[in-house]
């Protein structure tokens, strides 16, 4: 389905709207939905509405806030949609054991890496790199206490380089080694070892 005429006309053809400051900003949220009408019409809608948001700002309000790409200060407000949370979510947690881009992550959904970085904060509380780390060193806190496996294998598995990125990354999250973790996962320690880390 496309957008009507009507719809799109008035966002392209106004020559007060590329008159003010946030002129750019606008005009790449028009050319990115007049790209997506027609293909994708949650997200060419919702550049449009994030550049009538630029442009319903007032004077007064544009004058008080430090100058910023427009359309990351809108995003920042929001987050991502709570389908796009699910979405990265799934997509790091099936490709854990693999590098995990921003550019992966912002191509997921079709946003630019700077765009992606300012909604991915505001909905996980921290950044993508920092998300990402916490997660492998969660798989890597399970699969150290419940198997066997040498630590180098678990350090490919949760996606880091080899047996000492997996140290140095484990030490700092969780204030341990892998060793020490293993070796308390052998008897009763594990379970207060857990509610440690997950204090951190």
């Amino acid at each position: 389905m496309t957008y009507p005429d009507t719809l799109l006309t008035p966002l392209v053809t106004g020559e007060a709207i590329f008159a003010d400051p946030a002129s750019t900003g606008v005009a790449k949220l028009v050319d990115q939905a007049l790209l997506l009408n027609g293909n994708d019409r949650g997200k060419a809608l919702t550049c449009l509405n994030q550049a009538q948001q630029i442009m319903a700002k007032s004077p007064d309000e544009e004058a008080d806030t430090k100058p910023a790409e427009p359309s990351v200060a809108v995003a920042a407000r929001g987050g991502l949609a709570p389908w796009q949370v699910s979405k990265v979510r799934r997509h790091i947690e099936e490709n854990i054991d693999e590098t995990i881009t921003l550019v992966n992550l912002a191509s997921l959904l079709g946003l630019s890496v700077s765009y992606f970085s300012a909604v991915f904060k505001v909905s996980f509380g921290v950044s993508p790199h920092a998300f990402i780390i916490a997660r492998r060193v969660e798989k890597a806190k399970k699969s150290i206490a419940l198997t066997d496996a040498p630590l180098s294998e678990i350090a490919l598995d949760c996606g880091l380089s080899d047996q000492a990125h997996l140290s140095r990354i484990f030490r700092r999250h969780t204030g341990v080694t892998p060793t020490a973790w293993r070796r308390a996962s052998a008897g009763k320690g594990a379970g207060r070892l857990f509610q440690m880390s997950a204090g951190m």
